[in-house]
């Protein structure tokens, strides 16, 4: 009799192994039908690699059995069994999966061992399941991680690894949704946040999803064995009802059934309902703050264009007592010009007088003028008849000065002039 998987592992003395009691019990009932096959195995994840080897007792047939892990130190693992091969690198890169496909196309049973993140977790599936054979096994271990923070996780946390397999439940029953959505809208979410995709026709292969504690468990199966079929009425005797005979070899699809439109009801509509809420609410208090914010610079503003006009009302207050303090100065000023002017204009009128007084006085001079000029003229005239006689005169006293006679006469004429003067004296 062949040994069990659990006593493998308990006899087990190589590279070690860590797994829960749980497991070894329920991979004896997924792996039974397997362990007589030419199988492919990929396991994600595998520490020191006790489980490999482990793998190799359990699938004597096995034809490739293939671990990877991101630990460099994996690569120090050595092993006897040509069948296994070790991969080091990051599972969900190309890189990666083109290494790992380089040792086999496809796989049989791939176990995720790995990081046991939910977001590695969700990729590796979209990434490994397509290289998953018909027929073929799904395993994900450790999945209590999907309820733990650490991991990405959480009870309600609609994007944890356990979140994204109860949504590959719905996808089983895809056929009774009769909402002409395809199966990956169910999934669109994490495709968005996670960058991946999900072929229809691959989802269309999930057989069945088997949670048990910690694992889920996803058989993959050809199209033709993943719907529901017809229905199969057998039996005669119908003493309750006898309709059930007029159902045999109808389809779910024959049957009308009013389906609610409950997309709303979605956690993923829901989280963007409360995110375009949350939005709304966030941009109308930013714009509260702003116009808040508007209002008090412009209350500001205000406040200080009030200031600046109670200012200027001051100061064109006190300008316009200056100017009124200005104005009856200059109106005094004006009073004492009109006065002056008033004083100006009688001196101007006295003046006036004076000047026809003068004008007349002028007038007046001026026939005299004339008169002594006529007069001036006549005298010249005579004046100068009298030069002429005189110049005459003094030519012939200068003749006779200058004759003899003059000469021999003058000590006579001395004479005569000391008696005249003794005669006046």
């Amino acid at each position: 009799m062949r040994k069990k998987l659990r006593q493998i592992y308990n006899e087990h003395d190589g590279k070690v192994s860590d797994k829960w009691t749980l497991y070894l019990e329920e991979w004896d009932l997924l792996f039974a039908p397997y362990r007589d096959l030419q199988i492919q195995l990929l396991e994600i994840g595998v520490q020191n690699g006790g489980s490999l080897e482990i793998w190799g007792k359990y699938f004597l047939k096995a034809e490739k059995i293939v671990g990877c892990d991101v630990d460099e130190k994996c690569r120090q693992l050595k092993y006897d069994d040509d069948r296994i091969t070790v991969v080091v690198c990051d599972a969900n890169s190309d890189d990666c999966e083109n290494e790992i496909l380089r040792q086999t196309p496809t796989f049989d049973i791939i176990i995720d061992d790995g990081s046991h993140k939910s977001s590695d977790v969700v990729r590796s599936f979209a990434r490994y399941f397509p290289l998953l054979n018909d027929n073929g096994i799904y395993v994900v271990e450790d999945l209590h991680t999907s309820y733990w923070k650490d991991y990405e996780g959480g009870l309600h946390d609609p994007f944890s690894a356990i979140a994204f397999f109860k949504r590959l439940a719905d996808v089983v029953n895809y056929e009774h949704w009769r909402n002409n959505k395809s199966r990956g809208s169910l999934l669109t979410a994490f495709e968005k946040n996670l960058r991946i995709e999900f072929e229809e026709l691959e989802l269309f292969k999930i057989h069945s999803i088997e949670f048990v504690n910690s694992l889920c468990i996803i058989k993959k199966l050809p199209y033709d064995r993943n719907d529901l079929g017809k229905r199969i009425i057998v039996g005669t005797d119908d003493w309750v009802t006898d309709e059930g005979r007029k159902l045999n070899g109808t389809l779910i699809q024959d049957f009308a059934h009013i389906v609610t439109d409950d997309a709303k009801l979605d956690v993923f509509e829901l989280i963007a309902s409360t995110n375009s809420l949350t939005s709304t609410i966030t941009e109308r208090e930013q714009a509260i703050q702003s116009l808040t914010a508007q209002a008090a610079e412009r209350e500001h503003e205000l406040n200080t264009q009030v200031a600046k006009r109670e200012q200027a009302i001051q100061s064109l207050t006190a300008q316009a007592a200056e100017r009124d303090a200005l104005v009856q100065s200059l109106t005094a000023q004006v009073a004492e010009r009109d006065q002056t002017v008033q004083t100006l204009t009688a001196q101007a009128a006295e003046r006036e007088q004076a000047i026809q007084t003068l004008t007349a006085q002028v007038a007046e001079g001026e026939q005299t003028v004339q008169t002594l000029t006529a007069q001036s003229a006549e005298q010249s005239q005579e004046n100068q008849t009298l030069i002429n006689q005189l110049s005459q005169s003094q030519e012939e006293v200068l003749y006779y000065a200058m004759s003899k006679s003059w000469r021999y006469t003058r000590p006579l004429r001395k004479i005569m002039l000391f008696i005249r003067g003794k005669k006046n004296a």
